[in-house]
């Protein structure tokens, strides 16, 4: 091998490793925004307050 055919092995490979990291840290960034929203949605579900002199719920048919 000659110095020419190393340098141009080693830039090819530096430039893969800076694509890959280049990924990853998208990879995590699209990750941690998909956490923030899957938590945001859960948060926001809202229940509703239950009256306790409602009949709703009462009655469960196990018949059908």
């Amino acid at each position: 091998m000659d110095i020419s055919s190393i340098d141009t092995l080693m830039s090819q490979t530096l430039t893969s490793q800076a694509h890959a990291a280049k990924v990853n840290s998208m990879v995590k960034d699209q990750m941690q925004t998909n956490g923030a929203l899957a938590v945001e949605l859960v948060e926001s579900a809202s229940t509703r307050p239950v009256d306790p002199s409602s009949p709703l719920g009462q009655n469960i048919d196990v018949h059908a």
